[in-house]
């Protein structure tokens, strides 16, 4: 049983170079909007519960290098697919319809820039 550890992230069919510590969040039902639950409880007990509607999102950590345009990720505007997935195969995670959400910022020495990415959902696959 493979577990997902090192991980590939694949943006508009293009392999980025991520730094370690890579997210993603807004998981749960596959190929569906995210959501989170909170339980309704009053002085008489508990009420129900309701669902607050949430952004996935994808927070990368990505080297610049000269092959690299920022400009492109700029450019992905509702318009992008992602792959999150295990290094080598396995589990992945596809988004559809991503958008980049930031403004970019470069650090010297080892030419660090972050990304993050919404996305409207995630679908959970396994390679066979």
């Amino acid at each position: 049983m493979k577990i997902t550890g090192r991980v590939e992230i694949i943006v508009n069919a293009k392999t980025i170079l991520n730094k370690e510590g890579a997210t993603i969040n807004g998981l749960g039902l596959s190929g569906k909007p995210a959501f989170e639950r909170e339980m309704v409880v009053g002085p008489t007990g508990f009420h129900g519960r309701v669902e607050k509607p949430i952004t996935p999102m994808l927070e990368v950590t990505v080297t610049d290098r000269d092959d690299i345009m920022l400009d492109d990720f700029a450019q992905i505007d509702g318009n992008g697919t992602i792959i999150f997935r295990a290094a080598g195969g396995g589990k992945a995670y596809v988004g559809e319809g991503c958008t980049c959400l930031n403004n970019f910022s470069l650090t010297d020495g080892q030419g660090e820039v972050k990304l993050r990415f919404a996305v409207p959902y995630w679908t959970e696959k396994v390679d066979a």
